[in-house]
């Protein structure tokens, strides 16, 4: 899994598709793979990476370990958010079996534990426009599982004390009798029985160890096999997390706990040591972990309204009111940034200035009301935003209608940040390559006889943190020999193209080559041949997608100054992005006029650019 972002994405897809065994495994492996980085990180492996390995770092790791963890406990509530019931009816009231206690099956040295009781859900008016129906048939069919008969799930997660490795585990308790004969062939468990104290467990899919069992005629177990007997013998344990559980409430919707004792002081140190990658007015977040002793979340709908709680618990009240105080100035801070970069962008744009500053206004204007929304509330030692919405079904559609443009365009412009990043880190490694070699790198690397092999991008490699990957390249053979072509799969994260649709190892980011233009063919090329200036000379492009390449492959766009636009102008929405030889990055528009663009293509045109635009 790339990132935690992703993992969870995919985890609320699958999850929505098959039913709880997706559920369950999904977000098994998700939590699992980022408690696993992080105890690593915690006790040490005792390897260090190569100077110019393309491995993130101990603290990115830990930053995207920590990231998936927290969207896979999202994930595991949004997932059943929409397929499972809203407000309760008098069925599920009647025949319900009576909720666990939230500290029941929680063992003492718990780290999270999230509760989810959906049935009361189905009847609220938020989900009548969902097909429940649909689903309710799918589960009951394929995996002999009612999702009307879910009554609470409970997942929880700890370090093994001994191992220091991350154990889990789920238990989910129905209103009516389980199919688990279906259940395990639509699950493919194994047909090998796993004795597990008086119960019995099969092996499914997922992290080495994962089963499934059936508790009781009304009760389901999965997760690790050495963690399922130590959730049924926890209730009422004296541990910190089943005692902050015991001080919370809870009857329906979606409750989360964390404390963060065991890993306070490497949150804290990793934050720390990460600030200085946030604006400067947002590097106080950096001390919340320090601060927090625990984190409470509750997410419920009842009626036609949703609400959600965070709160996050001070070591006391001091630290309480120092969190309080950081959120405050943060979220005005981020107010200022967001609607700076929302300006910096619209300026790229060809919008008209009426359209620019109505959108300016429409910005201005849902700033304060999610910063308003966003205030933190203190009492004693706890700090909670509380989010609460009236909005209907039909209103709620009314508003996405109205809303989707700006979504987009936000997204959008989010890519083109990221996109516009990437060509920063490209244009950076040229510099440096030139620094270290007196040149630019050659358009290809070549034989000895001058036969092109391998691309300008894969000479880059040990200039972009990719020192592993170049060391993989034989050099002396073609980009697509029998060693090098599999490498053309490994495309480097600096020559993607964000939100672009490509197959895997293609690449838009393509060089400026010809004997007038960016890099002379074959030969050598320095910044002191940039006769018109660097700023004035165009070095590398975003093409049109159907103009993507093999990124290891010596190929690149080929300029016609006679129609210095072909293959450019699709990118990106707009246009696309260019970069300087001196390293700026510049949004080049559809309606740019083709004579300027092909002043900046040239190398030393002596043309003059008066351009205001530009």
């Amino acid at each position: 899994m790339r990132s935690g972002d992703a993992s969870a994405e995919r985890f609320i897809e699958t999850a929505a598709a098959f039913g709880l065994r997706r559920f369950f495994y999904c977000h098994a492996a998700s939590a699992h793979t980022a408690i696993i980085r992080f105890v690593k990180l915690k006790i040490g492996s005792g390897a260090s990476n190569p100077p110019f390995a393309s491995h993130s770092p101990p603290d990115e790791m830990m930053t995207r370990s920590l990231t998936a963890f927290t969207a896979g406990v999202f994930a595991a509530a949004l997932t059943l958010f929409l397929p499972l019931e809203l407000a309760p009816s008098a069925s599920a009231q009647e025949t319900a079996a009576p909720a666990s206690s939230l500290s029941r099956y929680v063992p003492d040295d718990a780290l999270a534990a999230a509760v989810l009781s959906p049935a009361s859900w189905f009847s609220n008016p938020m989900v009548e426009m969902f097909p429940v129906e649909v689903l309710r048939v799918q589960m009951i069919e394929g995996m002999g599982i009612d999702p009307f008969d879910v009554s609470e799930i409970k997942l929880v997660i700890s370090l093994n004390p001994q191992t220091m490795q991350p154990e889990f585990g789920a238990i989910a308790q129905f209103t009516d009798k389980i199919n688990f004969a279906r259940l395990r062939e639509a699950i493919d468990a194994s047909p090998d029985e796993i004795p597990i104290g008086d119960h019995t467990a099969y092996a499914i899919e997922g992290p080495p160890g994962t089963v499934v069992s059936m508790v009781n005629a009304r009760m389901l177990y999965v997760g690790m096999a050495s963690y399922l007997q130590g959730m049924l013998d926890s209730d009422n344990g004296a541990g910190e997390l089943p005692m902050l559980l015991r001080t919370m409430t809870h009857s329906s919707g979606l409750t989360i706990a964390v404390v963060t004792e065991q890993v306070r002081p490497i949150l804290s140190g990793v934050a720390m040591q990460n600030a200085n990658e946030l604006a400067p007015d947002l590097q106080p977040l950096a001390q919340i972990p320090g601060l927090t002793e625990a984190i409470k979340v509750h997410v419920d709908f009842t009626d036609e309204s949703g609400n959600l709680r965070i709160a996050l618990m001070g070591t006391d009240e001091v630290a309480a009111q120092r969190i309080e105080s950081i959120l405050i100035d943060s979220i005005m801070a981020a107010r200022v940034l967001a609607i700076a970069e929302i300006n910096r962008n619209l300026a790229s744009t060809d919008q008209s200035n009426a359209m620019r500053q109505a959108t300016d206004r429409y910005a201005n204007r849902m700033a304060d009301m999610i910063t308003q929304s966003l205030k933190p509330k203190l009492q004693a030692d706890e700090v909670a935003i509380e989010l609460e919405s009236e909005v209907g079904i039909a209103t709620t559609g009314v508003l996405v209608g109205l809303l989707l443009p700006a979504v987009q365009a936000a997204r959008e412009a989010a890519r083109r940040m990221s996109g516009s990043n990437n060509l920063k880190q490209v244009l950076l490694a040229f510099h440096n390559y030139h620094a270290a070699y007196r040149q630019l790198p050659p358009s290809a690397i070549t034989d000895d006889d001058g036969k092109p092999l391998l691309s300008w991008r894969v000479a880059l490699l040990p200039f972009l943190e990719e020192q592993e990957l170049y060391q993989q390249f034989h050099l002396d053979e073609p980009w697509d020999s029998e060693h090098n072509l599999p490498l053309s799969k490994k495309l480097p994260a600096v020559y993607e193209a964000p939100g672009v649709s490509l197959p895997p190892g293609m690449t838009i980011v393509q060089g400026v080559v010809g004997d007038d233009v960016g890099m002379r063919p074959l030969k050598k090329t320095a910044f002191r041949d940039f006769l018109d200036g660097l700023s004035n000379s165009i070095l590398v492009v975003e093409v049109n997608p159907d103009a993507a390449v093999v990124w290891s492959k010596p190929e690149d766009i080929e300029i016609d100054l006679n129609n210095p636009m072909r293959n450019l102008g699709n990118a990106r929405e707009g246009g696309f992005h260019v970069a300087l030889a001196d390293g700026a990055i510049r949004f080049v528009t559809r309606s740019t006029d083709p004579e300027l663009f092909k002043k900046l293509l040239t190398r030393a045109g002596k043309e003059v650019i008066n351009d205001p635009e530009w």
